[in-house]
């Protein structure tokens, strides 16, 4: 074995777990994979998430967390009172950390056929 074959070998195992970022408007997630197979799964699953948020519950099947900010802004004269009109403000919020091989073991249990 070459000196360049091991160098690229150890270049790729120091990129994983690889995270990609979804969201969905001011909601973010991440779709982590483990190892280079679950690479196009999991840039598969962030864009298909980001589209259809309400059918997956990613806060059950998580696991672990990750902190974010917001920077949220309104014009609203409601909202006042939580800064000045107009001007954003930063909130901290978190978001789940979801492995990719969850995800496919929830849509393979859902598509699975029910035995009676």
């Amino acid at each position: 074995m070459d000196r360049f074959t091991l160098l690229s070998k150890k270049k790729i195992k120091d990129t994983f777990p690889l995270d990609f970022y979804g969201e969905d408007g001011s909601w973010r997630f991440i779709i982590r994979a483990e190892h280079p197979g679950e690479v196009l799964d999991a840039m598969y699953w962030r864009a298909y998430i980001s589209c259809h948020r309400k059918e997956f519950d990613l806060l059950h099947i998580a696991t672990g967390k990750f902190n974010y900010k917001y920077n949220y802004s309104t014009a609203d004269t409601s909202e006042l009172h939580f800064g000045t009109g107009g001007s954003p403000m930063r909130i901290n919020m978190m978001g789940p950390i979801v492995p990719i091989s969850a995800i496919l073991a929830k849509v393979a249990e859902q598509s699975a056929p029910k035995s009676a």
